[in-house]
């Protein structure tokens, strides 16, 4: 099986490019018979989430990535969260452990690569290609051919000109990584990730919308490269591989990021010891009940949980929850009244989690859901959830102009291999183990 994982590519937009003849490989894959839908995301929409999903087959409570930012809530101290974090096993292990030759290169969360029989390359959160490898030796080739792990996205919020340099060249490097490592030896499972598409999302959205002369040339101009490697990818594989495509997320235009905790500070329900601007999460005052960390997660400050927890649990923990859950459902946008909020879910319904927070409560480090949040907000289209801890404004512009969503990502494949009408990403696992053990053949034929 070859995977082309492209990020935060829309369903939607493909459809629309096809329309517009923009994308002639894609459309003849779909037009020849492969089979392309929408696919549902995870919440929230955001690649560590969505990616580790794809890979364990699980949603966030299962495998234990709720953001790309983590807090530890007995000392508050905060991390990135890796593939050390998660709790369940991936695709690749398993394909691994039946015997398989993989290639994984720059799929998230894959950072620390772990030993596999075949090669990874790991994704945008490893801090250097040295330590991105598995096996370490292939780190050399890499470094002399100018492989890219992710172009400089710090840099792009300041100005464009570079990333408008940069961008492609990284595409390229990852394109002929990609076919260097494909044509060293016959795999029997190749994913390569492109983190290109996001990037050009999030900086360029926008300006593709408006029809900016140079920027939205810029945008189609990466859709081109990438329709070009389809285009190439599925003359190169022939009937050799099934053939995977897929995104984590749709996107969609960014109006303004809301900063969740200057919210809670204005409601009252988090406080700052101090007098300067709380600089992390050790600075809340223990009078606090609730805070936020991105994207959109909300926390009681529970008692036995939390290091300095005072809310306890039970009748006072649910009843704090319900008032903070009507008070984020009335958040508007102060500069034309619009509500920023579209829903507020619980832990148990974004999770499906048991409520283990009742006055028995202990703390559980094992318990799969320990680090969901009490509740997650889920934003009105445009309004982005921020984790700061301190902001002037609720509402601010920003040079990002595109943000996630979670239900337009898509799926394609030549036979259509998830076998269901609305396909979610926690269901590719299963439908590629079940590809390799032979279910998909006889599930073909019997269709």
């Amino acid at each position: 099986m070859f995977v082309l994982a492209l990020d935060g590519v829309p369903y939607s937009l493909l459809k629309r490019l096809m329309a517009d003849g923009k994308m002639p490989n894609f459309r003849r894959l779909v037009e020849s018979g492969g089979v392309l839908q929408r696919m549902r995301s995870v919440l929230p929409p955001i690649s560590s989430c969505a990616w580790a999903s794809f890979m364990t087959g699980k949603g966030p409570a299962g495998h234990n990535i709720y953001g790309f930012i983590e807090r530890d809530p007995q000392t508050m101290e905060v991390h990135v969260p890796t593939a050390n974090d998660l709790r369940a096993e991936t695709l690749w292990h398993r394909l691994s452990d039946a015997g398989k030759r993989v290639f994984v290169m720059n799929v998230p969360v894959t950072f620390p690569p772990k030993p596999l029989n075949g090669i990874m390359i790991s994704g945008f959160l490893a801090p250097d290609i040295d330590r991105a490898c598995y096996p370490p030796q292939i780190a050399a080739g890499l470094k002399q051919s100018g492989y890219i792990i992710d172009v400089d996205t710090v840099q792009a919020r300041r100005e464009l000109e570079t990333f408008r340099r940069t961008l492609p060249v990284a595409l390229e490097k990852r394109i002929d990584t990609m076919w260097r490592f494909y044509r060293r030896e016959n795999w029997d499972f190749f994913m390569a990730h492109i983190m290109e598409t996001d990037r050009l999302h999030h900086f360029v959205w926008a300006q593709m919308e408006d029809g900016h002369p140079v920027w939205s040339d810029f945008f189609y101009g990466i859709y081109d490269r990438v329709d070009k490697l389809i285009g190439e990818i599925v003359q190169e594989t022939g009937n050799k591989y099934e053939l995977l495509i897929l995104s984590d997320h749709g996107f969609e235009r960014l109006r303004k990021e809301v900063f969740l905790n200057k919210y809670l500070f204005d409601k009252g329900y988090l406080k700052f010891t101090g007098q300067h601007a709380p600089e992390s999460l050790q600075d809340i005052h223990p009078q606090s009940t609730a805070y936020s960390l991105i994207p959109g997660r909300v926390y009681i400050n529970l008692k036995g949980r939390e290091k300095q927890g005072t809310v306890e649990p039970g009748l006072e923990y649910e009843s704090l929850r319900s008032r903070l859950r009507a008070d984020l459902l009335e958040m508007k946008d102060p500069a034309d009244g619009r509500p920023i909020v579209r829903e507020v879910l619980t832990r148990e319904e974004a999770y499906g989690s048991h409520n283990s927070l009742g006055r028995e409560w202990t703390v559980n480090t094992s318990d799969p859901a320990y680090l969901a949040p009490d509740l997650l907000v889920v934003n009105q289209p445009g309004y982005d959830f921020k984790g700061n801890l301190w902001r002037e404004n609720l509402c601010e512009e920003s040079p990002v102009t595109g943000m996630h969503t979670p239900d337009d990502a898509f799926v394609c494949s030549r036979r259509g291999i998830t076998g269901k009408s609305d396909p979610e990403i926690t269901d590719c696992m299963a439908a590629i183990l079940d590809f390799f053990s032979g279910d998909a053949d006889r599930r073909s034929k019997k269709n």
